[in-house]
């Protein structure tokens, strides 16, 4: 053993071991970082925990909601993730409530319809209708949307006698084009329509209601502890947190529109579902439902929707192109080969013999989705453009064996 030479006492021995200050300073600073840095992880293993048994609550939750509850519901309520990556989400089948202040009831299929048999009758037309929230009949009861309004008007002035007609509806609220085609793909070619109608509106080629999103359970690409914290500064509910980790459908906007949007999160739109939007995106979905349809000696009909119908009022010639603010939708339907149904001349017409605005066709003042008056004028305008269609010498017929064919 060593001991400190005579001439030193404690003290000194002390002074000449001790580690210097800076030394001590960089080790307490070192020391609390770590503990920070701990301290952090422990905390986002825990919200990550926590936003995945809350994502799958959730998910319980809005089932059990849909089907068993029976009182008003949002379109968050009834919607959930389709296996289908190209529709993105789908209805609960079974869902039943009030929601957009109207009864709503889900059939097995996961559309606002009864329920229909897959095998068509011998003698009977089936007319299916795509679309989203316009032809679902947002805030209208389902008897009087347009869908079951044109087969009431074919059924009582039929084209061809001796033929039943059947409008099967398969519209989604916040479905666009391309979506749209994936449903005709999947689900309403079996049901064996003569017709499809495709309701066309000027947002067919955004980014739907809802998004899918990829789990990332594992990812250490982000922090979902500060996910959580930026999604309730920007106003985004914490279920659209625990969605972003879990996986499934989560709001790829946020609320208000254009420049007032608030909580918009662009990079909730993950590359692989950036087929869902653009023109171009648009455009060839509109060719891929003329193709799938004529293919099969399926006429192919598209409907035009307005949702301003202000600059046509205020026109001379409402009819025109130049005046027309859905002319390049009419235009991109047309060029994909659809028989195009404008129902603009009729809407108009009504509106002037009752000296009416345009918002008299809305559902509410700051609703534009159409009314039950709008409905059934869209009704009637399809029922004009259909008829010649359905007329026996024309291009659709009923085959004998209950499917359908086409004349050439």
């Amino acid at each position: 053993m060593t001991y400190p030479p005579q001439n030193e006492d404690v003290t000194t021995v002390y002074l000449k071991v001790r580690p210097s200050r800076r030394r001590e300073r960089c080790f307490r600073l070192a020391s609390a970082a770590l503990g920070v840095l701990i301290a952090l992880f422990i905390l986002e293993v825990a919200s990550r925990i926590f936003l995945y048994r809350y994502a799958q609550f959730i998910d319980r939750l809005n089932e059990e909601v849909a089907r068993q509850w029976g009182g008003p519901l949002t379109l968050r309520d009834v919607a959930r993730t389709s296996s289908n990556p190209a529709r993105v989400y789908e209805l609960w089948p079974g869902a039943r409530g009030t929601f957009a202040g109207q009864p709503l009831e889900i059939n097995s299929g996961g559309f606002r319809d009864r329920e229909w048999a897959v095998e068509k009758s011998p003698s009977t037309v089936r007319i299916a209708i795509l679309g989203d929230s316009v032809a679902f009949g947002w805030g209208v009861p389902v008897e009087k949307r347009y869908s079951n309004v044109l087969e009431q008007l074919l059924t009582h002035d039929p084209p061809t006698t001796g033929v039943a007609y059947e409008c099967l509806n398969f519209a989604v609220p916040g479905y666009n084009t391309v979506q749209e085609l994936a449903t005709l793909r999947e689900v309403v070619l079996r049901y064996s329509p003569d017709v499809v109608i495709v309701n066309l509106v000027d947002n067919d080629d955004e980014v739907p209601n809802f998004i899918r999103l990829r789990p990332q359970w594992w990812s250490l690409r982000q922090s979902f502890l500060v996910e959580a914290i930026r999604d309730r500064l920007v106003g985004r509910p914490l279920g659209d947190t625990a969605r972003l980790l879990f996986g499934g459908i989560v709001q790829a906007g946020g609320r208000g529109h254009g420049e007032h949007v608030r909580g918009f999160r662009p990079e909730l739109v993950p590359p692989e579902y950036r087929f869902l939007v653009g023109w171009e995106n648009m455009v060839q979905a509109l060719h891929g439902i003329h193709d799938e349809c004529t293919s099969r000696g399926i006429a192919a009909v598209c409907v035009i929707h307005y949702t301003d119908l202000s600059p046509l009022l205020a026109a001379e010639r409402p009819t025109a192109a130049e005046n027309n603010p859905m002319a390049a939708w009419k235009k991109a339907a047309e060029d994909a080969g659809f028989v195009v149904c404008d129902p603009a001349e009729v809407l108009i017409r009504y509106l002037r013999q009752n000296g009416a605005g345009a918002k008299a066709l809305w559902l509410s003042e700051k609703d534009p989705h159409p009314n039950e008056v709008g409905h059934r004028l869209i009704a009637q305008a399809l029922a004009q453009t259909l008829k010649p269609l359905l007329a026996p010498t024309n291009s659709v017929r009923v085959s004998s064996n209950g499917g359908n064919a086409a004349s050439h």
